[in-house]
């Protein structure tokens, strides 16, 4: 079937599911690259090529050997893999069949894969042994334990079945490499099996990060992931046959379906790495021609700080989705565009909860506004800044809950409904984030609603205050807290990473403030650290706010000590 042009692939989704995706472009662009992979995971660097066609291929073959194992529709499989082909693969072959995918990161230690295991009633679990120094085997035999004389595990009696990618994660686990040469012989003798997805039934339960608890799953169905994910791709106007470099892991929402499926909707090549490395990444960036960048600020910065060390000179204008989780500096604003060729980008706002496009700029937009996460309203969702407590809508620029509903948002919570029913009330989905509409329409993010400090009856966003301080060329990072104030109840705190070399007061950063932004929001106290607390996350690294709010109630602490010592 030849490429059709009069109507973007999008208009055709509502009722498609995953197995007729991954079917109708392989056939649509059968000759075309479509998986580039960079994997290290034997210890020497791999690079792994497939077209359309071999992709729509061995996902059917893995089909068939999936169905050989047993594995039936409406089950769920357990995916702990880094950013490996085989990834991509058993995620079309695993929902072609009609089960569930489980996304569970790598970095994950027993206690949270066991969560995610038996929360999810996986039955099977695909897994490397090792990787990147990392024995996997081991936690999973701890969390596993002994089979007893019924087949079953100790430790996760639901679990029936393992399979491996590379080293073993377990001895009784069957090799991907024999199940894709069974499978393909099958295929050879039988044709393509059967699909047995629904469109209205779960493609991916993501779990959560849990900061703070244990992670949350998020049942998404292909209805809920597929229009979003291949509409995300077109409004980057993506074009068969380019290569699409994407930094981001696969086991978060954004990488392990957004930009997979944004992608080969609109007939590219995805270009990935098994784990972010920055020189090999802008090995890739050049070798394969890429012409669009999916990342987070910290892997943009490092992409510019080798490709300048290299005395590399950009020709070419790429474009792409940026995450700036800590913020835009200007020296960075301007080398994406001198080095990268990243004058137009996206910087989306969303969860795992919504899709993670659902507010987002355009590449047309102004710059002020593409690097404000947010922007216009996604279509297929409704969203709303609300007050949290009587859900009334708010005034332009007043901050707000963001709330949303639509085809793109999740119903709930697995396994939780008491977690259910705090999110999702009178058919809004309940984000916890604080955003603000402007007189334009655009709906930005500024914080979460939890970190929103009351200042003497004024609402003060961390982050807005960040945003200022992060702009001073003395300060590398800056996290801002809640401390306690006699008067006023709560006042803006703020511990400050300087960039080596530098050498400022907290006196002369507080007057920095005073001179540019409201007195309310000028930190009461300043402490100079050496690092700020940062997790892992699927977008890159978030900072541990309650660390942060422990501290400043530490130093606080320490400080009045000091000042109530008596003197010797």
């Amino acid at each position: 079937m030849n490429q059709r042009t009069d109507t973007p692939l999008s208009a055709e989704l509502d009722t498609w599911t995953f197995g007729r995706f991954i079917d109708e472009v392989g056939r649509r662009h059968a000759p075309l690259p479509g998986m580039v992979s960079s994997d290290h995971s034997s210890g020497k660097a791999l690079t792994g090529r497939w077209t359309y066609a071999e992709m729509a291929r061995d996902v059917q073959a893995l089909q068939w050997s999936l169905m050989d194992l047993g594995v039936q529709p409406g089950e769920r499989v357990g995916v702990m893999l880094s950013s490996f082909a085989e990834w991509v693969l058993y995620l079309f072959a695993v929902t072609r069949l009609g089960a569930a995918f489980v996304p569970i990161n790598m970095r994950f230690k027993a206690r949270e894969l066991q969560h995610v295991l038996k929360h999810s009633g996986a039955r099977t679990l695909i897994a490397t042994g090792r990787y990147l120094g990392q024995d996997h085997a081991a936690t999973i035999a701890e969390v596993c334990g002994a089979r007893g004389a019924d087949g079953r595990f100790a430790g996760l009696p639901e679990l029936q079945r393992m399979i491996g990618v590379g080293a073993a994660p377990h001895p009784d686990a069957v090799d991907t490499a024999e199940l894709l040469a069974r499978g393909r012989a099958k295929l050879a003798a039988q044709g393509a099996p059967s699909r047995e997805d629904d469109a209205q039934t779960t493609a991916i339960l993501f779990y959560t990060s849990g900061t703070t608890s244990f992670p949350k799953g998020v049942p998404l169905s292909h209805h809920n992931l597929l229009t979003h994910s291949v509409k995300a791709g077109e409004l980057l106007s993506i074009r068969p046959g380019e290569r699409v470099l994407t930094l981001y892991p696969f086991f978060g929402i954004s990488g392990g379906a957004n930009k997979v499926l944004s992608t080969f909707g609109c007939g590219a090549c995805l270009v990935f790495q098994d784990a972010y490395r920055p020189a090999e990444a802008c090995d890739l960036l050049e070798r394969e021609g890429c012409t669009v960048i999916h990342a987070v600020d910290v892997q943009v910065r490092e992409l510019v700080a080798e490709l300048k060390q290299r005395g590399h000179t950009n020709n070419s204008e790429r474009r792409g989705t940026i995450a700036f989780m800590a913020g835009v500096d200007a020296q960075l604003a301007k080398d994406m565009g001198t080095v990268l060729g990243l004058y137009r980008f996206i910087h989306p706002y969303g969860m795992t909860e919504t899709n993670p496009m659902v507010l987002r700029n355009e590449l047309h937009d102004a710059f002020e506004a593409s690097v404000r996460p947010g922007g216009r309203v996604a279509p297929d969702v409704e969203i709303r800044v609300v007050d949290p407590e009587t859900d009334e809508d708010r005034a332009i620029d007043q901050p707000g809950e963001i709330v949303m509903r639509g085809k793109t948002v999740t119903k709930e919570y697995f396994n939780d409904p008491e977690a259910t029913a705090a999110a999702f009330r009178n058919g809004w989905f309940h984000s916890g984030d604080l955003g603000v509409k402007t007189a334009e329409g655009f709906i930005f993010y500024v914080g979460r609603l939890k970190d929103m400090l009351k200042v003497g009856g004024f609402n003060v966003a961390p982050q807005e205050v960040e945003s200022f301080l992060r702009s001073h060329e003395a300060v590398a990072d800056v996290a801002v807290t809640g401390g306690t104030d006699p008067r006023l109840g709560e006042v803006p705190v703020a511990f400050i990473v300087l960039k080596p070399g530098a050498a400022i007061t907290a006196d002369a950063l507080r007057e920095h403030c005073r001179k540019n932004v409201a007195n309310f929001k000028v930190p009461r106290e300043i402490w100079f650290v050496d690092a700020l607390p940062y997790h892992t996350a699927a977008n890159g690294s978030k900072l541990q706010r309650h660390i942060v709010r422990d501290w400043a109630k530490e130093h606080q602490e320490r400080s009045s000590q000091t000042r109530n010592a008596s003197p010797k």
